[in-house]
This record gives C-alpha cells, sequence and structure tokens, in this order.
C-alpha cells in the first residue's frame, strides 16, 4: 500500500531541519501561501517527541527498516496527545504497509480509525483496511461469524483488497449461506475478468455444488457453462454433465431417458466418457428408445479406444442385439416417404432421430425441418436435436440459433451447455 497522508506530510516542514537533514527543494521553493497551509496542518509536537518521529520519517522514506521500527517505537512511547499518536501510527502504518505486516497494520489502525486528528478524506481508506485485516484475522481464527459483517465494512467504505469476495464466500459457506457464497464468487470472477485476468478454476468447482444442492438447473448449467468456457478440459466436461445429470429440480424432476440421451450425447461429443459404466448405460438408453443404430457406434466405438472392451456380457449382449435389431429394421427411406405424407410431423421427428441415430446428419435435417414444418410435436425436443445434427455438421451458426429456440426447463438448460461446447475448439 502506498497510501499517504497529505496532513502527515505536511508535518516534513514542522519536524525541522535538523532531524530531517536538507529540506527537499519542493519545500523550499514553496510560496507563502503554501506556507501558511502548512503551519494551519502543522501537529503539535512536543521536542521529545520530535527528535524519534523525525528519525523514523527519514527511515520510512528510504524503507530502512532497521531503522525505522526503534525509533517508531520510540516515538509511540513518548506520544501524550492525539497530535502525536497520529504521526506516530501514520509512520508505523506506512511502514507496516509496505512490509505487508498485518499485525502491524492493525496497531497503527486501531489508533488512526478513532483519533481526531485522522484526516476525513483518509478515513475510509484506514477504515477500509481495519475492517478488512481484522474481517481477515477473524476468517483465519474460524470465526466465520464475526468475519462477515466486518468484511461487508470494508467493502462498503472503498476497500479494494481482492480477497475480500473469497473470504466473504468461505465465510459464507461456513454459515450455511450458500446463496450468499456463490453471489461472492460469481463478483469475484466477474471483477477478475472486467482486470482482464482469467480466475481460477476452483472458484467455479467451489460454487457449483452449492447452486446445484438448490436444485436450479438453469443456474447450475449457467455456471458449468461459466466453467467450461474458461476451463473446457475432458475431465471438467465429465464432472459438469455427471453432476447436470444426475441432479433434480426443485420440483424433484429428473431429466427423461430421451434428455439423458442428450447429455450422453454431449459428453460423446466432447470426450468425456470414460469407462464401461458410461458406455454401457449410454448403450441401454438408446437401444430402449429405439435407436439401435446408435448402440451399434456407442459399442465400436468404446471397444476402439479400450474405454469398453468386449467381454463383459451385458455389454455384449445389447451390442448383439442392436445388430439383429439393425438388420431387421431396414432402410429408413419408407419411413421418410411415410413423414411427407403424415398429418403431422410426429413420423417426421421419430424418423429424423432414426437417422441422426445411424450418423445419417443430412438426412436428419431434413426430417427434422419437416417436422417443425407440420406441428404437432415438441417442438423444444426436436430443435435441441435439430442444434445437435448441425453441431455434427459443422454448421455452427445455425446449430447456435436451433438451441436458442430451446425454451423449456431442462431441454434449454441442455441446450445451453450443447452451445457452450459449440463455442469452444475441439478437444484433444
Amino acid at each position: 500500500m502506498t497510501f499517504v497522508s497529505k496532513l502527515a506530510l505536511a508535518t516534513v516542514l514542522t519536524l525541522g531541519t535538523t532531524a530531517l537533514g536538507a529540506v527537499p527543494a519542493a519545500a523550499q521553493k514553496a510560496d507563502k501561501k503554501a506556507d501558511k497551509k502548512a503551519d494551519k496542518n502543522a501537529l503539535n509536537i512536543s521536542e521529545e517527541f520530535r527528535k524519534p518521529a523525525a528519525l523514523a520519517q527519514t527511515a520510512v522514506e528510504a524503507k530502512d527498516w532497521a531503522t525505522a521500527e526503534p525509533n517508531i517505537v520510540a516515538a509511540e512511547t513518548v506520544a501524550k496527545n492525539d497530535d502525536e499518536r497520529y504521526f506516530a501510527a501514520w509512520l508505523r502504518f506506512r511502514m507496516d504497509a509496505t512490509r505487508n505486516n498485518e499485525a502491524g497494520q492493525l496497531k497503527a489502525l486501531t489508533i488512526l480509525v478513532v483519533n481526531p486528528k485522522t484526516p476525513p478524506t483518509d478515513m475510509a481508506v484506514y477504515q477500509g483496511q481495519y475492517n478488512f485485516l481484522l474481517g481477515q484475522q477473524a476468517a483465519s481464527q474460524k470465526k466465520y461469524a464475526e468475519a462477515i459483517p466486518l468484511l461487508l465494512k470494508a467493502r462498503e467504505v472503498g476497500s479494494k483488497q481482492p480477497d475480500i469476495e473469497i473470504l466473504l464466500a468461505n465465510a459464507y459457506a461456513a454459515t450455511n449461506k450458500p446463496a450468499e457464497a456463490v453471489a461472492e464468487v460469481s463478483r469475484a470472477i466477474n471483477a477478475n475478468k472486467a482486470a482482464g485476468s482469467k480466475a481460477p478454476e476452483a472458484w467455479y468447482r467451489f460454487a457449483i455444488p452449492r447452486v446445484y444442492a438448490t436444485g436450479d438447473r438453469a443456474a447450475t448449467a449457467e455456471w458449468l457453462s461459466r466453467l467450461l468456457t474458461d476451463y473446457p478440459t475432458v475431465q471438467n466436461w465429465r464432472w459438469g454433465i455427471l453432476i447436470f445429470r444426475e441432479g433434480a429440480d426443485r420440483a424433484g424432476t429428473r431429466f427423461n431417458g430421451t434428455q439423458r440421451i442428450d447429455l450422453y450425447r454431449l459428453m460423446r461429443g466432447t470426450k468425456a466418457l470414460a469407462d464401461l459404466n458410461d458406455y454401457l448405460e449410454y448403450t441401454t438408453l438408446v437401444a430402449q428408445a429405439g435407436l439401435p443404430w446408435e448402440a451399434v457406434a456407442v459399442v465400436t466405438e468404446g471397444r476402439s479406444t479400450g474405454k469398453a472392451p468386449a467381454g463383459n456380457a451385458d455389454l455384449d449382449r445389447l451390442y448383439t442385439a442392436a445388430q439383429a435389431r439393425v438388420k431387421a429394421e431396414g432402410s429408413l427411406d419408407t419411413l421418410a416417404k411415410q413423414a411427407a405424407t403424415a398429418k403431422d410431423g410426429s413420423t417426421a421427428s421419430q424418423t429424423a432421430d432414426a437417422y441422426f441415430a445411424s450418423a445419417n446428419y443430412a438426412k436428419a435435417l431434413e426430417l427434422y425441418d419437416l417436422a417443425i414444418q407440420k406441428g404437432g410435436v415438441n417442438a423444444d425436443e426436436v430443435n435441441l436435436h435439430r442444434g445437435e445434427t448441425l453441431y455434427y455438421l459443422g454448421r455452427k451458426d445455425e446449430a447456435r440459433t436451433a438451441f436458442g429456440l430451446v425454451k423449456a426447463p431442462g431441454a434449454a438448460d441442455i441446450a445451453l451447455l450443447w452451445t457452450t461446447a459449440l463455442n469452444l475448439p475441439p478437444l484433444a
């Protein structure tokens, strides 16, 4: 901290040239008006106090702490009035703020924040640092309920300490106030971004489980999007989707089978499928949904990467059944023709899902568009799947538009995560 009190600087002119050595050139050239102002600001200093104070001030200016410390102690010892106590505390604060000595700063600030000689224009700075240090000290002692009002007061009076929000977040979390804790972390992240830097990954991981615990799916998806935008690793995609997928909203509603498939597709697209259990559940879901083409593709992929090797009885059985089902289904072209003459878009939507599962994305898009045109379908679900199709076709702007059309709770949150993936480079 480089804060310097104008009142204390004016005292340079009143401590005497013997103790200070040569008077600065600026002081020698000061006009009479400045001299009168200095006299007005001059402190009531005794001879006993003058010598150690002058020596201390010279040493503080030179950052000669070995000389400054004993002379400040001497000045503090003989200080008898508010002027002397103010000036001694000011010297200690300058020294210990520069040295990052919090105990010394608190000793000085305890005097400065109550001293009538402290200039009102300086008081906010002193109060901010005083409350911050007291709050930080209380937090370090795990006295979180005491720390919160002190840290809030520090910010209120204008403290710019970058740690206030994180200290408050921890204190709120420790006092069972998760919403307040998350709000402080968000504030800290935004401040870092405004300053042109990226917030630590740990801050996001602190907030996300607490948001998730509220059952606010939209907020959880938003926080996951923020994490993945700044830290788009495979590990974070997996962690984030697992948290999101396994949660329920505030009404206790969980994702349905189709939505869980959409999240597994997102894991597949971001290379976040990790082990046999992932492939087993994903394959089970698409097989139950009547999408054997996707079941075959997923198992084949898992075997090629070694994440779902052959030999697991359940997965092998699903794979064999899906292969047989694909052969039995034959061509999807007949269904596509029926969709064109159907009275609504339900057949087109179902056929589009089948084309998507078989990785014929161009034909899937054609049928999804037809389903929207004919109507009579769940538009949010169809637009979500249209966005996924466009994602795989590499048509990012159109995919972003499609995801933006998804408004229903749950589906819209899944669309947000897909949009986040869309905006990021491919993962290795």
